[in-house]
């Protein structure tokens, strides 16, 4: 039996952290490839996956793959972290192992597995790179030719975004909405290696521009113009113009007596003035009792209910006995214009504002007494204004040119220099 004292006298074995040590040591030394193969050796007596990790990535920290004991190394450590890869969720942490893992195959000389890894997490040109490295001809080309499709892509969409801005300056909304659809409506830019490029970017900025674009629209075909000292003229370009007591009709009146819809304005073909002939007709504005209880009568006279009766001049239209009156001024039809302004009259008239009403667009008055060198014209979704030639104008802080035509939107402010003075018209869509 061995004396106890002999225990102390005899060596200790080696343990596992010795070989650790000894490659600390070695690469001190500068003895990189025996270092190498000792942590290699090492790496394969842990059992932890993080320290096997660790212990990798210290070694390939110190050792370049410009050894064949150092590729071993890399390619080590590569293969450990594609094996942990395997059981971690999709996100950022397994991204950044994989990417880790891709360097250490490149360091290794396995240019083309790390390729195949970055085009993986879309990463192209760094794939293109280790392709172009490892001499991997055809799948260089392939990831060259993606770049290519994704820069092209993307310089579409900059340009586009660029053009549309301009556009909505100009007031050329109309172009600026068919380009977002256009370019909104490209399915490529959601899918494969461009759904991961900066297009889906692009690509957001203009979908915001869209929304922004349809919440500024005009809402029924009217909208309100904010003139002067607190003027306002409401334009309608619905074919027919209602009046009643309903919430939902174009110009809305109290009194009980009233119908929910009880007369409109709207067009109608009558017979030509002075014509011989039966079938020449010619469109006017006309008035139609919309079968009211309480009877329309346009200059004292009770329309009968359905019978349109076209308006020749301005005149006072009543609704009911007494129970609402309304000012009527006909556009000149001498001038082939075809719309009327109306107001009510009574208490607190001049606090309403004018309605305009120009089925499907023509020229615009504020008032009786206020033309406007300019015409509306519907070009759905928008109301445009064409403004004359030689008229001076500006959007915003934006010169138009002459004869400028605009698409408007809630919010524009319009400027038109006339004989007698600036005039500037807000927008506003009701």
């Amino acid at each position: 039996m061995r004396p106890p004292s002999a225990a102390l006298d005899t060596p200790a074995r080696p343990g596992p952290g010795d070989g650790l040590a000894r490659a600390r040591a070695l690469e001190h030394t500068g003895d990189h490839a025996r270092a190498a193969a000792l942590r290699l050796e090492y790496a394969h007596t842990l059992c932890g996956t993080a320290q096997r990790i660790a212990l990798l990535r210290e070694g390939a920290a110190r050792h370049t793959g410009a050894t064949e004991e150092g590729r071993s190394l890399h390619q080590a450590l590569a293969e450990t972290l594609l094996r942990h890869a395997e059981f971690m969720e999709d996100g950022a942490p397994r991204r950044a192992i994989l990417m880790e893992a891709a360097r250490a195959l490149e360091e290794a000389d396995q240019g083309a597995i790390a390729g195949e890894i970055y085009e993986r997490l879309h990463m192209l040109r760094r794939a293109a790179v280790a392709y172009e490295r490892a001499g991997a001809v055809t799948q260089l080309e392939y990831v060259l030719g993606l770049i290519d499709q994704i820069e092209h892509i993307e310089a579409t969409l900059q340009r586009a975004g660029d053009e549309i801005d301009v556009a909505l300056r100009e007031g050329r909304r109309f172009l600026a909405h068919s380009l977002l659809q256009e370019h909104l409506h490209d399915v490529r830019i959601t899918r494969g290696p461009l759904a991961h490029s900066g297009a889906p970017l692009l690509r957001a900025a203009l979908a915001r521009v869209l929304a922004d674009l349809g919440s500024a629209l005009p809402r029924g075909q009217r909208l309100d113009l904010r003139w002067g000292p607190g003027q306002v003229t409401r334009v309608v370009l619905r074919s027919d113009l209602r009046l009643g007591r309903s919430p939902d009709v174009e110009i809305n009146l109290a009194g009980a007596s009233l119908s929910r819809e009880h007369a409109a304005l709207r067009l109608e073909a009558i017979a030509a003035s002075g014509s011989l002939g039966a079938d020449e007709v010619e469109l006017a504005v006309a008035l139609v009792d919309l079968g009211s209880r309480a009877g329309t009568f346009w200059r004292g006279e009770a329309l009968a209910p359905g019978e349109p009766v076209a308006l020749e001049g301005p005149g006072e239209l009543a609704l009911g006995l007494s129970a609402a009156r309304i000012e009527v001024h006909p556009l000149p039809r001498e001038r082939g214009e075809l719309g009327a302004l109306l107001r009510p009259l009574g208490p607190g008239a001049a606090a309403h504002p004018w309605t305009l009403y120009l089925p499907g667009g023509g020229p615009l008055w504020l008032a009786p007494d206020r033309p406007i060198p300019a015409t509306l014209e519907l070009r759905p979704p928008f109301i445009a204004v064409r403004i004359a030639a030689g008229i001076r104008a500006q959007l915003g802080q934006e010169p138009l040119g002459p004869g400028a035509s605009i698409e408007v939107l809630h919010g524009d402010r319009l400027h038109l220099d006339l004989p007698d003075g600036r005039l500037t018209l807000e927008i506003s869509m009701t």
